[in-house]
């Protein structure tokens, strides 16, 4: 009977000695504030826009960033961006542009984002007689510690125009 115990006793420490440490405990990202980081690099941008500083703009986009615009290829990456907001702002030299987030939803890892929301353009074409509503989404991810756009979508809003039939 002892020697069945002291068996037991035996391989319980065997196997308790090869139990794998315990991971080292990762702190939980305060979602609050990277949704406040990422709320204060959006407004960056929205002044960027206003202010129609193109190179402004693209500094929001990761190196691999790719946005989406009406009938355009995607844009990649913050030098395409910034030709391309360049041309648009020559193309309607009286846009103002001004958006609004519905919301902004943080991964539970911290890293990873989405924001959802409204853009509001006047002055578009080359009268500024146009306007456009957009509805958006931009997923952000961290890039050295910083909130990055890694990919932009928006999608026209507004009634299609109608064509008078002859």
């Amino acid at each position: 009977m002892r020697s069945i115990a002291l068996f037991t006793v035996a391989v319980g420490c065997l196997l308790a000695g090869c139990a794998q440490p315990a991971p080292p405990s990762v702190p939980k990202p305060d979602l609050a504030a990277e949704e406040k980081a990422i709320r204060e690099m959006d407004a960056q941008w929205l002044k960027a826009a206003q202010s129609r500083n193109p190179s402004a703009e693209a500094a929001v986009f990761a190196e691999d960033g790719v946005a989406y615009r009406e009938h355009n290829n995607p844009i990649v990456g913050p030098s395409a961006y910034q030709a391309f907001q360049t041309k648009f702002y020559a193309d309607n030299p009286m846009v103002n542009t001004t958006w609004s987030t519905d919301a902004v939803r943080v991964a539970e890892s911290g890293d990873l984002a989405i924001q959802t929301g409204e853009t509001h353009m006047t002055g578009l074409g080359p009268n500024g007689d146009r306007e456009d509503r957009v509805r958006f989404v931009t997923v952000w991810k961290k890039v050295n510690g910083q909130w990055k756009a890694a990919h932009d979508i928006g999608s026209t809003i507004m009634p299609e125009p109608t064509t008078e039939k002859k």
